[in-house]
């Protein structure tokens, strides 16, 4: 009913996950490099790694909210996404940026943490289907998702 599903299909769709999830962990490690002066081109694409984050999490939602994706990989999923979201919003609300941004970038702060919440609350109820429904759309709109 309003469990999990555990079959063979569940293992193409946690493929098609892992697939899509290779630039994004490409991308999180560039950003866990990031030091130094927030610059435009910096704060580009720390957006954009919260943009692949959020679509990310919104497959992962999706999959919660049709059922098709185990307990045990919504957990590790979303907890995974929310950790790397939480750093990138500490460091955006503590780095130093170039005054001409500087709210941009405690937006986009806020914007991650907002992310990390959502995250949060679908590691909380992986196999609710209601909230990943809510996680889902919530999701999308952060993210500029296809």
């Amino acid at each position: 009913m309003g469990g999990a599903r555990v079959d063979g299909k569940d293992h193409v769709h946690r493929e098609t996950l892992i697939r899509r999830g290779v630039p994004l962990i490409v991308a999180l490690l560039l950003v866990g490099c990031n030091g130094g002066t927030v610059d435009r081109q910096d704060l580009s694409k720390d957006a954009g790694t919260l943009d692949s984050i959020a679509c990310e999490g919104a497959l992962v939602a999706d999959g919660v909210a049709r059922g098709r994706t185990t307990v045990f990989y919504a957990r590790e999923q979303t907890e995974e996404l929310r950790v790397q979201t939480s750093n990138l919003a500490h460091a955006l609300a503590t780095r130093k940026s170039i005054a001409s941004i500087e709210q941009r970038v405690r937006k986009k702060s806020r914007e991650a943490a907002a992310l990390a919440g959502a995250l949060q609350r679908l590691h909380d109820h992986p196999s609710d289907r209601t909230v990943g429904a809510s996680v889902k759309r919530q999701l999308e709109q952060a993210g500029s998702c296809p």
